[in-house]
């Protein structure tokens, strides 16, 4: 009677046990916790001509606003095609005085021939040589005007390049990163720092098809900080992660399950948010 009774008793406890393990695996959670990341869009500072990057004037962390000089390419081969044409202009400009002043004395000696050639005191040789000096006088002033016209354009693209050697702050912000050092020769395009705006922060986090129609747009949870300091976020985008998925099938014979991207939108006027610091989003499930 003793064994069939600890029989009985080791089979409701393993009953009871089994239906607490059932129930634990198969109730939904109140809530279930989202790990996700502060992040933001960056803005990458880079040159748009390539040289020796003379000074650096900003470091990691400093505050800088739009228009600020973050760094200087060693100008002297940009002020060397500026001095150059601006020479060639100055020359250009007196070839053309010269040329006009020669086609006014081809246009006063053509005038006086014509008025002889129409009177009979002058031959027809000598009336047509003096139109065509007059009109090749005419072209030559064309031609100066064009030639004054190419300097001045060749010019004022040596200036903007000069310009180029100064590179400014694009956006108020913070710099995130620098990449590159003083001295370093640099190649347009290449990041020289990158700025995030603070004010601009948000939450990233991952969330599985399962639950992400509960996360409207607008939708208000709460993030939790690695503090333990506790503020409310607003989603302000969801997405779904191409080529992601949470559950991958490999045997064909169900569907993947997606994860969607969610970014929720927090104060940071503390200054409380840093990029890549981990955050913790609760997302109620009843």
């Amino acid at each position: 009677m003793k064994t069939s009774r600890r029989i009985v008793i080791i089979i409701l406890v393993l009953a009871a046990v089994a239906g607490g393990i059932y129930y634990a695996m198969t109730r939904t959670p109140a809530e279930i916790v989202l790990t996700g990341i502060v992040t933001t869009d960056e803005v990458i500072v880079s040159p748009e001509i390539q040289g020796r990057l003379q000074q650096l004037l900003v470091k990691q962390g400093d505050t800088v606003t739009n228009g600020e000089l973050l760094a200087l390419i060693q100008p002297e081969t940009q002020q060397a095609d500026v001095s150059f044409y601006t020479s060639s202009e100055q020359q250009a400009a007196a070839d053309l005085a010269q040329a006009q002043a020669d086609s006014e004395n081809a246009r006063l000696n053509f005038e006086r021939i014509a008025g002889l050639y129409t009177n009979k005191v002058e031959s027809v040789q000598t009336f047509d040589q003096s139109r065509t000096t007059y009109e090749s006088a005419k072209a030559r002033v064309d031609s100066a005007k064009k030639q004054v016209q190419s300097i001045a354009a060749q010019k004022q693209k040596a200036e903007v390049y000069l310009n180029y050697t100064k590179i400014f702050a694009p956006t108020n912000g913070i710099v995130d990163t620098r990449a590159a050092l003083q001295g370093e020769v640099v190649n347009p395009g290449q990041a020289i720092v990158t700025l995030i705006n603070q004010d601009d922060l948000w939450v990233r986090a991952d969330v599985e098809e399962t639950y992400i129609e509960k996360i409207p747009l607008g939708k208000k949870l709460q993030v939790k900080l690695p503090s333990g300091a506790l503020r409310e976020g607003v989603v302000f985008y969801r997405s779904v992660d191409a080529d992601y998925a949470t559950q991958r099938d490999v045997s064909r014979t169900k569907r993947d399950i997606k994860t969607f991207e969610i970014r929720l939108r927090c104060d940071n006027s503390d200054r409380s948010l840093a990029v890549g610091m981990t955050a913790y989003v609760a997302m109620p499930l009843k």
